[in-house]
C-alpha cells in the first residue's frame, strides 16, 4: 500500500508583520524541505474560513499559519468552526508576537522554524473558548480580563504606521489613568468579587512579547491557570515587571487557582491571544476538543 502524502495548507496572514515575506520566499523555504503544500494568502477571517472549508479532512491535510499569535488564533478558530477533527497545526513566525511557540522553545526565525514541519512530533493541547452575549471565540494561549485587555483595546485604535509600538504606547496611556476595579468571577471551586487590576486565564506560558506569565501552565490537564491580580496600580506595576521573568507568582496578592471554567459576571474588557475580543459578562471553558500542535 502506498504511503499517503500529507499536504500542508499554508495560510499567510497579510495583516500580520509577516506580510513582508513574499510568496516566492515562502515557497522556496517549503520546497527546500520537500514539503507538500498549497499556499494561500488571506486578509480576513472570512477568506480563511472559505479556504479551510475546502480542506477539512485532517487525515489528508495539516495546517500551517504564517504570522504571530493572532494569526494562529484565527487558524484555530477556523478549524473549530469548520469542525475539523483533531487537526495538526503548525506556526511559522512572522507576526508582531509569537508567544505561543515560546512554550515549546521553537525558533522565532522562520528559516529555522520551517524544519519542524518535516517532523512527526506533535503535542496534543487543550482549546479554550469564551462566549459573551454577542460572540464566541476559541483560544489556545492567554486570555486577559481587565487592565491588560483595555490596553489592547486602545492600541488597536492607533494608526498602523506605529503598529510595532502600539502595545507599549497603549500600556502607558492606560496605566496613567488606571485603577483597580471590582471584578466578579466564579470558578469551579472558588468565587471572587472584589477589586482587582487584572485577571489572566492561562492555557500556555507566554504572552506580551515574551512575558513568562504562567510558568506552571500545562496544555494537557484540561484546566486553566487563573491569576487574579488583587492589587493597587503601584503594586501592579511591580507585578508586571516580575511577570516578564515569571517571578510574580510568589507575590501574596497574586491569587492563583486552576479551573476548567470561569464565569465573568461583570462588564469588563476581554482580550484573547493579543487581540481585543469583547466585554463581559462571559463564560470561559476548556473545550472537549483538542488540536495537535507541531513541535
Amino acid at each position: 500500500m502506498n504511503k499517503v502524502v500529507i499536504k500542508y495548507i499554508v495560510i499567510h496572514n497579510l495583516n500580520s508583520r509577516g506580510k513582508s515575506l513574499t510568496k516566492e520566499f515562502i515557497e522556496t523555504l517549503l520546497n527546500l524541505e520537500k514539503i507538500s503544500f498549497e499556499y494561500f494568502a488571506t486578509k480576513n477571517i472570512d477568506e480563511l474560513n472559505n479556504i479551510i472549508s475546502n480542506f477539512t479532512d485532517s487525515e489528508k491535510y495539516q495546517y500551517c499559519t504564517i504570522g504571530g499569535d493572532g494569526s494562529l488564533n484565527s487558524l484555530v478558530n477556523s478549524l473549530m468552526i469548520n469542525n475539523v477533527q483533531n487537526p495538526q497545526v503548525a506556526c511559522l513566525p512572522g507576526g508582531s508576537g509569537s508567544d505561543f511557540i515560546r512554550t515549546f522553545a521553537l525558533p522565532q526565525n522562520i528559516k529555522d522554524a520551517v524544519k519542524h514541519l518535516t517532523t512527526d512530533s506533535y503535542y496534543e493541547i487543550d482549546v479554550g473558548s469564551v462566549k459573551t452575549k454577542n460572540r464566541k471565540k476559541y483560544f489556545i494561549n492567554v486570555l486577559n480580563i481587565g487592565f491588560l485587555a483595555s490596553t489592547v483595546e486602545i492600541s488597536e485604535s492607533m494608526p498602523k504606521i506605529i503598529r510595532r509600538f502600539r502595545y507599549p504606547i497603549g500600556f502607558w496611556i492606560k496605566i496613567f489613568f488606571a485603577k483597580a476595579k471590582r471584578i466578579a468571577i466564579e470558578l469551579e471551586k472558588y468565587s471572587f468579587n472584589n477589586h482587582a487590576f487584572n485577571i489572566c486565564v492561562c492555557n500556555a506560558q507566554y504572552f506580551g512579547g515574551g512575558w513568562n506569565i504562567s510558568p506552571k501552565s500545562s496544555l494537557q490537564d484540561g484546566k486553566f491557570n487563573v491569576q487574579i491580580f488583587a492589587v493597587s496600580k503601584l503594586k501592579a506595576m511591580k507585578i508586571f515587571f516580575l511577570a516578564q521573568r515569571g517571578l510574580h507568582l510568589k507575590e501574596q496578592d497574586v491569587l492563583t487557582r486552576k479551573s476548567s471554567k470561569l464565569i465573568l459576571h461583570t462588564a469588563d474588557p476581554i482580550e484573547i491571544d493579543g487581540d481585543f475580543f469583547d466585554y463581559g459578562p462571559a463564560e470561559i471553558f476548556v473545550e472537549n476538543r483538542t488540536i495537535r500542535f507541531k513541535i
